[in-house]
């Protein structure tokens, strides 16, 4: 092989070496709210951003709204820079990557905060006078937010006893998986509750729904939103399955620093007889000790009205309680 040949080969390896490391260029990411985010730029388009986090990994985000720096030195990619006519629309709280960094150094990555957030809480009372009667009142929260996606599980378990006889056993829980629909306020859901009650003549209830909602608000301080949907109910012992529709609002209202006030309601009929019906009411106020502080005191109430009761048993089954609750 002649020089000259030699010599072009190793102009050519050189020239695809250099393209290779302009596509994998360092980039410091400023989305609108301030928080930044640094790494490798896998992809931009005119509608998104694509970097390699060296914490998160493949991190996808909208272009619109965000400014692009070169590491380095290269001048910043402004909204000034976008096709003419397109404006910054404010991105919600779950469309934002949670990780920052401190200041503008991107040797410096604060790590994203951990998706999970969760509680227990425990209300007791006991007194011995004419009758000794014990009453129990667990209860427990875990929560997962993501940008696109919400995930909660609750669970609570009365139990009372009135001279050593058990007056009430009873467990709710609650599953609910909410997925967002980019750029929008709709999502669709999918939930479910399971109740076991010893005094009830269906033992189990299952209740399983999926559907549509719209998030009316949906900011850091209040949240409220509409679901509409279809499913069904499950009385286990009674052999029994009610086809249903769904209608539930629901609410997260951050008070101030010290106070949380959240709640449902929720409305399933019978989708060929509206007058068979399954009502659930709940509402649950927490209260801070201090600002910082993990414990708070609990007040909270939930009524399960069910229009065609089985056995002789009461239409509503209603608890309230008061307790401490530890966050975490």
């Amino acid at each position: 092989m002649s020089m000259f040949r030699v010599r072009m080969v190793l102009f050519a390896c050189a020239l695809l070496i250099g393209v290779q490391s302009s596509a994998a260029e360092q980039v410091l990411v400023t989305l609108s709210n301030g928080d930044q985010l640094h790494g490798t730029l896998v992809q931009e388009t005119s509608g998104k951003l694509v970097i390699e986090h060296p914490i998160l990994g493949k991190v996808e985000m909208p272009r619109m709204g965000t400014a692009l720096q070169i590491v380095g030195g290269a001048a910043k990619k402004s909204e000034a820079e976008r096709p003419e006519g397109s404006k910054t629309k404010p991105q919600k709280n779950n469309e934002v990557n949670p990780a920052s960094a401190n200041s503008t150094d991107t040797a410096e990555i604060k790590a994203a905060p951990n998706p999970w957030k969760g509680s227990v809480s425990l209300a007791a009372s006991a007194s011995d006078n004419t009758k000794t009667t014990y009453n129990v009142r667990l209860g427990g929260e875990l929560k997962r937010t993501l940008p696109l996606e919400k995930f909660s599980l609750t669970a609570s378990w009365y139990w009372n006893q009135s001279d050593g006889r058990t007056t009430d056993n009873d467990v709710l829980v609650r599953a609910d998986q909410e997925w967002d629909i980019e750029r929008s306020k709709w999502f669709y859901f999918a939930q479910g509750t399971w109740q076991y009650d010893q005094f009830e003549s269906w033992g189990h209830r299952l209740s399983p729904y999926g559907g549509i909602g719209y998030n009316i608000f949906d900011t850091d301080d209040l949240t409220l939103a509409l679901k509409g949907g279809g499913g069904a109910t499950v009385l286990y012992n009674n052999r029994e399955v009610d086809p249903q529709l769904l209608f539930e609002i629901s609410t997260s209202w951050k008070i101030n620093k010290r106070q949380t006030l959240t709640g449902f309601v929720s409305m399933a009929p019978d989708v060929t007889d509206w007058s068979n019906y399954l009502l659930t009411i709940q509402a649950d106020w927490k209260l801070k000790l201090d600002d910082d502080s993990s414990w708070s005191l609990a007040l909270g109430l939930r009524n399960i009205h069910y229009s065609q009761p089985t056995g002789g048993a009461s239409a509503d089954d209603f608890k309230a309680y008061a307790g401490i609750d530890y966050g975490f």
